[in-house]
């Protein structure tokens, strides 16, 4: 037993005790004689009752010489403490203190370590009182029995303690679903590294790994599967544990691969690529970003959010593959999150516009009608670019109040142009797969139809390959009930996304726009553009479809869509996008669009 434990139990008793303790290991003072007695004891412990009874008539540190001094040399203190220890058998003195003016009783009892445990008691004549101090001596004399057997319980007990403090030590610093160490761990063993690497002038590392598709799982086939796929993620992460390379889960799907000793970035850029090669042979991608301490940063947070960085470029690039960050990732970053303040105030304050670019058709040259297409021009930094503002907004979902903007104030020009044109054309407006997925999206396009009395068939929804990713069938449901409001639905972009020409047959669509990119080098004899081209219109003129040729802007290209039969042209060729005003000079013939080509 520890000192910890009989003070603690020592204390809790109301009878004045002293504890003395020999300095013999063995605790075995029998061959003892009594000079070494009074050197080998000293006082150990003194409990507070009594301090309170006594004051400093004994203090911790006293040697039993100058106990005896205090107390008295009339009792035979050596006898007694070699009764105690030989026999076991608690012994009593009684004799009058001189420095308390008092009788006192002292009861000396001793354990197997060699405690001498010392109960002192006022002799008095109070009966009531006499009985009380009795059972507590009866208590004490008990004790050194319960001490010893309680010692085995004890260390069991500690032992217990022990093991459960181990339990939660791991569960603190490890993850539950797969016994990887854990983010806290991570960031505790990035400090030591960074202390490391500063002292020894070496380079460390970490590979940012984030599951690819890991929504496609969890969507199509549950999140147990999903769980599954990351389980076993963390087992193949676990057989790169090495003295100079350590694996985390750091939350959801993405892991870290911490790395030391860096000579060079083909080290851990070797190691990035062995990891992937056998990630995917069981049948796992991963997107990964690398970056280095201290050259890319100095601060765990600095280091992780450019491997970050370099991880989504990786995705960006087509995912299942491990990049290193650069310094223009940081640029890129810090233009978009400057891109997204700016998106709030520009939505709050109504600075962005729609354009709207016509539609030809290529047969008869008349206007089939407008697409309507936001700009927004900012004061600091000029046009931006919708390419750069779009992907920002569906990733902020501040495209879901800025879609509604669109396509009410797209509808509300419809209606002006009907009433004050006698417009009967299409007004083409997108709609993201973000806005799309919004739960209220069909109740709001009727409430407009009905609020602004177009007629459907000169509303037209223009959708992109990326609606059908998740949850196809929902999304085609969700089509179907806009063709049969009787509004037009436009697939745009094809040819660079998802789709197949098979895949159309699923689609309630009314029109197939042929992205830009075919009809770039669509004249060129050698390319395959059109004859792919040709094919694409061929096949859904056959089944009922419409189609506009995006991005034409030279004659040549128009001279060869005449000659597959692509119904209908955009382009700069045609017209550029334009503001509302001169969209009305052309419907009301003040304006001839040929003469500002």
């Amino acid at each position: 037993m520890n000192d910890r434990d009989y003070k603690e139990i020592l204390e809790k008793i109301s009878t004045p005790i002293v504890v003395a303790i020999s300095t013999d290991e063995t605790g075995n003072n029998k061959s003892r004689t009594e000079s070494d007695f009074k050197e080998s004891f000293s006082i150990a412990f003194i409990n507070q009752a009594f301090a309170n009874a006594y004051g400093d008539l004994i203090r911790v540190g006293f040697s039993s010489d100058l106990c005896i001094e205090r107390l008295s040399k009339d009792v035979d203190w050596y006898k007694m403490a070699c009764d105690c220890i030989e026999t076991g058998v608690r012994q009593e003195a009684t004799f009058y203190s001189i420095l308390r003016s008092a009788w006192l009783r002292v009861h000396m009892n001793s354990t197997q370590s060699g405690f001498v445990i010392i109960a002192v008691v006022n002799v008095n004549k109070d009966k009531e009182r006499e009985q009380q101090l009795l059972r507590q001596n009866l208590r004490l004399a008990a004790l050194t029995d319960e001490l010893s057997n309680s010692r085995e319980e004890l260390k069991n007990r500690l032992e217990n303690i022990s093991f459960l403090n181990e339990q939660l030590e791991f569960s603190a610093y490890h993850d539950s679903m797969t016994g990887l160490c854990n983010r806290q761990k991570f960031k505790m063993d990035f400090e030591s590294w960074l202390t490391e690497s500063k002292s020894s002038e070496t380079k460390f590392g970490i590979i940012l790994l984030d599951l690819d598709n890991m929504k496609l799982i969890n969507d199509a086939q549950g999140h147990s599967e999903g769980d599954a796929v990351i389980c076993h993620a963390g087992e193949i992460l676990k057989r790169f544990k090495a003295e100079n390379l350590r694996v985390y889960r750091y939350g959801g799907d993405e892991f870290i691969v911490m790395m030391r000793k860096i000579n060079s970035q083909d080290t851990i850029l070797n190691a990035g690529d062995m990891l992937l090669e056998v990630m995917n042979e069981e049948g796992i991608d991963f997107s990964g970003g690398i970056a280095i301490c201290p050259d890319d940063g100095e601060n765990c947070d600095d280091v992780l959010k450019y491997a970050d960085m370099a991880m989504f470029e990786a995705k960006r690039k087509g995912k299942n593959d491990v990049c290193f960050f650069q310094a223009i990732m940081r640029e890129r970053f810090m233009e978009k999150i400057s891109i997204q303040s700016k998106l709030n105030q520009a939505l709050s304050e109504h600075i962005f516009q729609l354009y709207y670019q016509p539609q030809f058709d290529v047969a008869t040259n008349k206007l089939r009608g407008f697409e309507a297409l936001l700009r927004w021009y900012d004061e600091d930094t000029g046009w931006i670019n919708p390419e750069q503002f779009i992907p920002i907004a569906e990733e902020t979902r501040l495209v879901i109040p800025l879609g509604d903007w669109i396509l009410e104030t797209a509808i509300k020009t419809l209606k002006e142009w009907i009433e004050n044109f006698h417009f009967d054309g299409i007004m083409s407006v997108n709609v993201s797969p973000v806005q799309l997925k919004k739960q209220t999206f069909m109740f709001d396009l009727i409430q407009l139809v009905k609020r602004y009395k177009i007629p459907p068939k000169n509303l037209e929804i223009e959708i992109t390959e990326g609606v059908f990713i998740d949850n196809k069938n929902e999304v085609i449901d969700l089509l179907k009930q806009i063709r049969e409001l009787g509004i037009g639905l436009s697939l745009d972009d094809f040819g660079t996304g998802y789709s197949s020409l098979s895949y159309l047959q699923m689609l309630p669509i009314t029109t197939l726009k042929i992205d830009k990119s075919f009809i770039a080098n669509i004249t060129d004899v050698r390319g395959v553009e059109a004859n792919i081209t040709d094919s694409i219109i061929s096949m859904v003129t056959k089944m009922g479809l419409d189609t506009i040729a995006e991005g034409v802007e030279r004659k040549e290209q128009l001279d060869v869509l005449k000659q597959i039969n692509c119904k209908n042209i955009q382009g700069f060729l045609k017209g550029k996008p334009m503001p509302k005003e001169r969209c009305e000079q052309i419907l009301g013939g003040d304006y001839d669009l040929a003469d500002h080509l």
